[in-house]
């Protein structure tokens, strides 16, 4: 009898195997049509490509300097993100496309990302430009009420005494290293769920 259960046991074993191997081996689908080349002016103090990172996993969202709430969230789960990846991180590249491209220039955001990681880069230019990019991704933004109020209150320094408040979309994009859109994450993702999604695209 006690025979018979080990076989049974060990026959089960077996079965589970072929899927606990195809579970770790599974790729993240593509998704087509969310995403593709784009151009801008960045905090490098030059323009850049979204194809400049080819051969690196990109994580792209959406956002403003003046931002008091999500925007520095995002970027503090990100640098997270990137201190977890450790030596892997230097072939990530995070890349912040502002919705507020008036008062978002190269060197605002050069001198507001450097608050979180050096490495990561922000990009500006007119605001048809921003709307192209972000139509690319399907994100939406506005100005709300259309109104500018006071950055007084702003968490970190702020740049400009008054601005819009903005309400946009707050996904995060993984793009592979050919810039296709893979997955979406947002704030308060697991840090270990992002961090095998980042490494399993590294490892295509």
């Amino acid at each position: 009898m006690q025979v018979r259960i080990v076989l049974l046991l060990s026959l089960f074993s077996m079965l589970l195997i072929p899927k606990i191997g195809q579970a770790s081996t599974e790729k993240l689908p593509i998704h087509d049509g969310i995403g593709g080349e784009f151009a801008a002016q960045s905090s490098l103090g030059r323009e850049v490509r979204l194809s400049e990172f080819a051969g690196k996993a990109v994580l792209l969202f959406f956002g403003y300097t003046s931002c008091q709430d999500v925007c520095p969230a995002t970027l503090s789960h990100l640098s997270s993100l990137t201190r977890k990846l450790g030596p892997k991180a230097d072939d990530v590249q995070v890349l912040l496309v502002t919705v507020d491209p008036e008062n978002d220039s190269a060197a605002h955001l050069r001198e507001y990302l450097a608050r979180f990681d050096d490495r990561f880069i922000g990009l500006t230019g007119s605001p048809e430009e921003m709307d192209r990019i972000a139509a690319l991704y399907m994100v939406r933004h506005d100005a709300s009420h259309g109104v500018k109020v006071t950055t007084h209150h702003n968490r970190s320094k702020p740049f400009v005494k008054e601005a819009y408040l903005y309400s946009h979309s707050q996904q995060i994009y993984l793009l592979d290293k050919a810039g296709r859109t893979r997955t979406f994450f947002f704030t308060g993702s697991p840090l270990d769920e992002m961090e095998q999604a980042v490494l399993g695209l590294l490892s295509e």
